[in-house]
Protein backbone atom coordinates (compact mmCIF):
# COMPACT_ATOMS: atom_id res chain seq x y z
CA UNK A 1 0.00 0.00 0.00
CA UNK A 2 1.21 3.29 -0.81
CA UNK A 3 2.84 5.18 1.91
CA UNK A 4 2.10 8.31 0.73
CA UNK A 5 -1.80 7.96 1.69
CA UNK A 6 -0.47 7.93 5.49
CA UNK A 7 -3.03 10.69 7.06
CA UNK A 8 -0.11 12.82 8.14
CA UNK A 9 1.16 13.35 5.32
CA UNK A 10 -2.69 14.26 3.66
CA UNK A 11 -3.47 17.84 3.51
CA UNK A 12 -7.12 19.12 4.95
CA UNK A 13 -9.98 17.86 3.02
CA UNK A 14 -10.88 21.32 1.73
CA UNK A 15 -7.76 22.30 0.79
CA UNK A 16 -7.87 18.85 -1.05
CA UNK A 17 -11.01 18.48 -2.65
CA UNK A 18 -10.47 22.01 -4.50
CA UNK A 19 -8.20 20.25 -6.60
CA UNK A 20 -10.85 18.05 -8.27
CA UNK A 21 -13.40 20.50 -8.98
CA UNK A 22 -14.61 20.83 -12.46
CA UNK A 23 -12.74 22.29 -15.36
CA UNK A 24 -14.31 22.98 -18.43
CA UNK A 25 -13.14 25.46 -21.19
CA UNK A 26 -11.60 27.96 -18.78
CA UNK A 27 -15.01 27.20 -16.57
CA UNK A 28 -14.57 26.39 -12.75
CA UNK A 29 -16.95 24.52 -11.02
CA UNK A 30 -17.24 22.85 -7.43
CA UNK A 31 -19.63 20.11 -9.15
CA UNK A 32 -18.34 16.19 -9.50
CA UNK A 33 -20.57 13.32 -9.90
CA UNK A 34 -23.15 11.48 -8.17
CA UNK A 35 -22.98 8.02 -9.59
CA UNK A 36 -26.19 6.86 -8.16
CA UNK A 37 -28.44 6.29 -10.99
CA UNK A 38 -25.29 4.03 -12.84
CA UNK A 39 -25.21 0.51 -12.03
CA UNK A 40 -29.24 -0.02 -11.48
CA UNK A 41 -30.27 -1.59 -13.93
CA UNK A 42 -28.31 -5.04 -13.95
CA UNK A 43 -24.44 -5.62 -14.80
CA UNK A 44 -24.56 -7.49 -18.10
CA UNK A 45 -21.85 -6.45 -20.58
CA UNK A 46 -23.58 -3.86 -22.55
CA UNK A 47 -25.10 -2.18 -19.51
CA UNK A 48 -21.38 -2.12 -17.65
CA UNK A 49 -20.25 -0.59 -20.73
CA UNK A 50 -23.17 1.57 -20.92
CA UNK A 51 -22.96 3.34 -17.62
CA UNK A 52 -19.12 3.19 -17.68
CA UNK A 53 -19.20 5.39 -20.80
CA UNK A 54 -20.83 7.94 -19.30
CA UNK A 55 -17.95 8.84 -16.52
CA UNK A 56 -15.61 8.50 -18.90
CA UNK A 57 -17.54 10.92 -20.81
CA UNK A 58 -17.50 13.17 -17.67
CA UNK A 59 -13.78 12.29 -16.90
CA UNK A 60 -13.75 14.23 -21.19
CA UNK A 61 -15.70 16.89 -19.87
CA UNK A 62 -13.40 17.99 -16.54
CA UNK A 63 -15.04 16.24 -13.84
CA UNK A 64 -12.63 15.09 -11.56
CA UNK A 65 -14.82 14.11 -8.39
CA UNK A 66 -17.10 10.84 -8.54
CA UNK A 67 -19.03 9.73 -5.54
CA UNK A 68 -21.01 6.21 -5.17
CA UNK A 69 -22.11 3.89 -2.45
CA UNK A 70 -22.27 0.29 -1.33
CA UNK A 71 -26.02 0.94 -1.32
CA UNK A 72 -25.97 1.85 -4.47
CA UNK A 73 -26.54 -1.64 -6.55
CA UNK A 74 -24.14 -1.85 -8.89
CA UNK A 75 -22.96 1.45 -9.01
CA UNK A 76 -19.18 0.32 -7.25
CA UNK A 77 -18.32 -2.16 -10.24
CA UNK A 78 -19.81 0.98 -12.80
CA UNK A 79 -17.03 3.30 -10.74
CA UNK A 80 -14.44 0.58 -10.71
CA UNK A 81 -14.68 -0.26 -14.39
CA UNK A 82 -14.61 3.38 -15.14
CA UNK A 83 -11.07 3.73 -12.48
CA UNK A 84 -9.81 0.23 -13.86
CA UNK A 85 -9.65 2.22 -17.58
CA UNK A 86 -7.64 5.35 -15.54
CA UNK A 87 -4.73 3.02 -15.33
CA UNK A 88 -1.53 5.29 -14.21
CA UNK A 89 -4.31 8.20 -13.48
CA UNK A 90 -5.75 7.25 -11.00
CA UNK A 91 -4.58 10.11 -9.08
CA UNK A 92 -6.59 12.39 -11.33
CA UNK A 93 -9.54 11.47 -9.28
CA UNK A 94 -11.16 11.71 -6.49
CA UNK A 95 -13.13 8.62 -5.35
CA UNK A 96 -15.54 8.68 -2.73
CA UNK A 97 -17.68 5.41 -1.72
CA UNK A 98 -20.02 4.65 1.48
CA UNK A 99 -20.46 1.68 3.88
CA UNK A 100 -23.84 1.30 5.12
CA UNK A 101 -24.74 -0.17 8.60
CA UNK A 102 -27.43 -2.73 9.21
CA UNK A 103 -29.25 -0.90 11.83
CA UNK A 104 -29.46 -4.16 14.18
CA UNK A 105 -25.29 -4.56 14.91
CA UNK A 106 -24.00 -3.97 17.87
CA UNK A 107 -21.19 -1.31 17.78
CA UNK A 108 -18.33 -4.29 17.10
CA UNK A 109 -20.27 -5.77 15.01
CA UNK A 110 -20.71 -2.34 13.13
CA UNK A 111 -17.23 -1.89 13.08
CA UNK A 112 -16.50 -5.62 11.92
CA UNK A 113 -19.49 -5.09 9.18
CA UNK A 114 -17.55 -1.55 7.47
CA UNK A 115 -13.77 -3.24 7.91
CA UNK A 116 -15.18 -6.38 5.45
CA UNK A 117 -17.12 -3.86 3.38
CA UNK A 118 -14.12 -1.56 2.85
CA UNK A 119 -12.09 -4.53 1.56
CA UNK A 120 -14.91 -5.13 -0.37
CA UNK A 121 -15.63 -1.51 -2.01
CA UNK A 122 -11.83 -1.80 -2.79
CA UNK A 123 -12.33 -5.00 -4.81
CA UNK A 124 -15.28 -3.65 -6.58
CA UNK A 125 -14.07 0.09 -7.29
CA UNK A 126 -10.68 -1.89 -8.47
CA UNK A 127 -8.65 0.48 -6.42
CA UNK A 128 -5.79 0.32 -3.70
CA UNK A 129 -7.02 2.89 -1.80
CA UNK A 130 -10.18 5.06 -1.72
CA UNK A 131 -10.39 8.98 -1.19
CA UNK A 132 -13.34 9.61 1.05
CA UNK A 133 -14.76 7.02 2.97
CA UNK A 134 -18.13 7.64 4.22
CA UNK A 135 -20.87 5.72 7.50
CA UNK A 136 -23.88 6.00 5.24
CA UNK A 137 -27.74 6.16 5.90
CA UNK A 138 -27.57 6.15 9.52
CA UNK A 139 -30.32 7.54 12.01
CA UNK A 140 -28.47 7.00 15.39
CA UNK A 141 -24.66 7.56 16.00
CA UNK A 142 -24.92 4.92 18.73
CA UNK A 143 -22.75 2.35 16.71
CA UNK A 144 -20.83 4.95 14.85
CA UNK A 145 -18.92 7.46 17.34
CA UNK A 146 -18.84 4.83 20.53
CA UNK A 147 -15.59 3.61 21.48
CA UNK A 148 -15.45 -0.27 19.12
CA UNK A 149 -17.42 1.26 17.08
CA UNK A 150 -17.70 2.01 13.01
CA UNK A 151 -15.91 4.86 13.11
CA UNK A 152 -12.47 2.95 14.37
CA UNK A 153 -12.92 0.84 11.74
CA UNK A 154 -12.67 3.82 9.32
CA UNK A 155 -9.54 5.51 11.29
CA UNK A 156 -7.82 1.98 11.17
CA UNK A 157 -8.39 1.85 7.67
CA UNK A 158 -6.51 5.11 6.96
CA UNK A 159 -3.52 4.13 8.88
CA UNK A 160 -3.10 0.96 7.11
CA UNK A 161 -3.49 3.18 3.73
CA UNK A 162 -6.59 1.69 2.43
CA UNK A 163 -9.22 5.50 2.57
CA UNK A 164 -7.71 8.91 2.88
CA UNK A 165 -10.33 10.62 4.26
CA UNK A 166 -13.42 10.08 6.87
CA UNK A 167 -17.01 11.47 6.58
CA UNK A 168 -20.75 10.72 7.17
CA UNK A 169 -23.11 10.94 4.59
CA UNK A 170 -26.75 10.88 5.89
CA UNK A 171 -30.47 12.88 6.02
CA UNK A 172 -30.57 13.52 9.67
CA UNK A 173 -28.77 17.32 10.21
CA UNK A 174 -28.30 16.78 14.04
CA UNK A 175 -26.32 14.03 13.55
CA UNK A 176 -23.99 15.67 10.51
CA UNK A 177 -23.63 18.53 13.06
CA UNK A 178 -22.91 16.19 15.88
CA UNK A 179 -19.96 14.48 14.09
CA UNK A 180 -18.80 17.91 13.21
CA UNK A 181 -18.81 19.54 16.28
CA UNK A 182 -16.96 16.87 17.61
CA UNK A 183 -13.91 16.62 15.08
CA UNK A 184 -14.52 12.77 14.17
CA UNK A 185 -14.85 13.52 10.41
CA UNK A 186 -13.90 15.01 7.47
CA UNK A 187 -16.73 16.00 5.66
CA UNK A 188 -20.00 15.06 5.76
CA UNK A 189 -22.69 14.99 3.08
CA UNK A 190 -25.91 16.36 3.31
CA UNK A 191 -28.65 15.88 0.40
CA UNK A 192 -31.68 17.99 -1.10
CA UNK A 193 -30.86 20.32 1.89
CA UNK A 194 -29.69 23.25 0.32
CA UNK A 195 -31.68 24.38 -2.51
CA UNK A 196 -33.50 27.33 -3.87
CA UNK A 197 -36.10 25.83 -2.62
CA UNK A 198 -34.22 24.53 1.00
CA UNK A 199 -31.61 25.90 2.83
CA UNK A 200 -32.16 23.46 6.37
CA UNK A 201 -28.39 22.96 5.52
CA UNK A 202 -27.76 26.70 6.59
CA UNK A 203 -26.60 26.19 10.43
CA UNK A 204 -24.06 22.81 9.03
CA UNK A 205 -22.34 24.45 6.61
CA UNK A 206 -21.98 27.21 8.79
CA UNK A 207 -20.73 24.82 11.65
CA UNK A 208 -18.55 23.31 8.55
CA UNK A 209 -16.94 26.53 7.79
CA UNK A 210 -16.00 27.04 11.50
CA UNK A 211 -14.39 23.59 12.22
CA UNK A 212 -13.07 23.59 8.74
CA UNK A 213 -14.88 20.55 7.74
CA UNK A 214 -15.73 19.84 4.20
CA UNK A 215 -19.46 19.98 3.11
CA UNK A 216 -20.56 18.18 0.03
CA UNK A 217 -23.95 19.07 -0.77
CA UNK A 218 -25.78 16.31 -2.69
CA UNK A 219 -29.00 16.44 -5.01
CA UNK A 220 -29.06 20.36 -5.57
CA UNK A 221 -31.76 19.12 -8.04
CA UNK A 222 -33.89 17.86 -4.75
CA UNK A 223 -33.91 14.25 -6.43
CA UNK A 224 -34.78 15.83 -9.76
CA UNK A 225 -38.27 17.82 -8.67
CA UNK A 226 -35.34 21.10 -9.77
CA UNK A 227 -34.46 18.96 -13.08
CA UNK A 228 -36.33 20.90 -15.39
CA UNK A 229 -39.61 20.13 -16.27
CA UNK A 230 -42.39 22.27 -14.19
CA UNK A 231 -42.48 20.15 -10.47
CA UNK A 232 -46.22 20.88 -10.84
CA UNK A 233 -46.79 17.91 -13.75
CA UNK A 234 -44.18 15.73 -11.59
CA UNK A 235 -45.97 12.36 -9.61
CA UNK A 236 -45.19 11.65 -6.03
CA UNK A 237 -46.87 10.31 -3.39
CA UNK A 238 -49.47 12.31 -1.93
CA UNK A 239 -48.78 10.26 1.29
CA UNK A 240 -45.03 12.01 1.42
CA UNK A 241 -45.83 14.80 3.07
CA UNK A 242 -42.35 16.56 2.47
CA UNK A 243 -42.26 15.62 -1.65
CA UNK A 244 -45.81 17.28 -1.56
CA UNK A 245 -44.60 20.37 -0.23
CA UNK A 246 -41.50 20.52 -2.11
CA UNK A 247 -42.93 19.96 -5.63
CA UNK A 248 -45.44 23.65 -4.53
CA UNK A 249 -42.04 26.03 -3.81
CA UNK A 250 -40.46 23.89 -6.87
CA UNK A 251 -43.50 25.29 -9.22
CA UNK A 252 -43.44 28.86 -7.54
CA UNK A 253 -39.43 28.81 -8.32
CA UNK A 254 -40.31 27.61 -11.87
CA UNK A 255 -42.44 30.67 -12.48
CA UNK A 256 -39.82 32.77 -10.89
CA UNK A 257 -37.58 31.17 -13.41
CA UNK A 258 -39.96 31.73 -16.22
CA UNK A 259 -40.94 35.62 -15.38
CA UNK A 260 -36.78 35.99 -15.88
CA UNK A 261 -36.34 33.61 -19.01
CA UNK A 262 -34.29 31.00 -17.32
CA UNK A 263 -34.48 27.55 -17.35
CA UNK A 264 -35.40 25.96 -13.63
CA UNK A 265 -32.36 23.01 -14.13
CA UNK A 266 -29.57 26.27 -13.93
CA UNK A 267 -31.02 27.90 -11.32
CA UNK A 268 -30.63 24.92 -9.59
CA UNK A 269 -27.53 23.91 -10.20
CA UNK A 270 -26.15 27.24 -10.04
CA UNK A 271 -27.72 28.22 -6.72
CA UNK A 272 -25.20 26.46 -4.16
CA UNK A 273 -22.41 27.86 -6.03
CA UNK A 274 -22.97 31.18 -4.64
CA UNK A 275 -22.57 29.45 -1.23
CA UNK A 276 -18.34 29.16 -1.06
CA UNK A 277 -18.61 27.01 1.95
CA UNK A 278 -19.75 24.05 0.67
CA UNK A 279 -16.34 22.60 -1.32
CA UNK A 280 -18.29 20.02 -3.85
CA UNK A 281 -21.98 19.83 -5.26
CA UNK A 282 -22.81 16.50 -6.80
CA UNK A 283 -25.12 15.88 -9.42
CA UNK A 284 -26.21 12.28 -10.50
CA UNK A 285 -26.68 11.80 -14.35
CA UNK A 286 -27.88 8.74 -15.70
CA UNK A 287 -26.95 9.33 -19.44
CA UNK A 288 -24.11 11.23 -21.16
CA UNK A 289 -27.38 13.57 -22.73
CA UNK A 290 -27.69 14.89 -19.26
CA UNK A 291 -23.96 15.66 -18.94
CA UNK A 292 -24.16 17.52 -21.37
CA UNK A 293 -27.46 19.48 -20.09
CA UNK A 294 -25.40 19.68 -16.67
CA UNK A 295 -22.78 21.85 -18.14
CA UNK A 296 -25.01 24.10 -20.56
CA UNK A 297 -27.05 24.83 -17.43
CA UNK A 298 -23.95 25.69 -15.45
CA UNK A 299 -22.42 28.27 -18.31
CA UNK A 300 -26.39 30.09 -19.18
CA UNK A 301 -26.25 33.51 -17.88
CA UNK A 302 -27.76 33.82 -14.81
CA UNK A 303 -28.52 38.08 -13.83
CA UNK A 304 -28.12 39.40 -10.35
CA UNK A 305 -31.46 40.20 -10.40
CA UNK A 306 -32.79 36.78 -10.52
CA UNK A 307 -30.90 35.36 -7.30
CA UNK A 308 -32.34 38.55 -5.66
CA UNK A 309 -35.85 38.02 -6.67
CA UNK A 310 -34.95 34.88 -5.09
CA UNK A 311 -33.13 35.53 -2.06
CA UNK A 312 -36.26 38.00 -1.62
CA UNK A 313 -38.95 34.73 -2.17
CA UNK A 314 -37.18 32.65 0.56
CA UNK A 315 -36.87 35.33 3.05
CA UNK A 316 -41.02 35.20 2.71
CA UNK A 317 -41.50 31.72 2.71
CA UNK A 318 -39.29 31.36 5.72
CA UNK A 319 -41.05 34.17 7.49
CA UNK A 320 -44.44 32.35 6.87
CA UNK A 321 -43.14 29.27 8.35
Amino acid sequence: MSTHLLNETMPPFNEEVRRFRLRNGGDDWAYGVGAAWLGRDGLDAARLKRDTAVLEHAYELGIRYYDTSAAYGDSEFVVGSFIKGLGGLRSSVFAATKAPIPKELTPGEAKAHVTRGIDESLRRLQTDYIDLLQIHDVYTLSQVTVPGGALEALREARSAGKIRYVGLGTRPLDLLEEVIANGHVDSVLTYSDYTPIDQSADTLIRLGAERNAGIVNGSPLSAGILSGADPRTLLVSERHEESVKRRKLAGEVYDLCAAFGIPLLAAALQYPLRCTDIVMNLTGPKDEGELLSTLEALRYPVPESFWQSLDAWNRRRIAKV
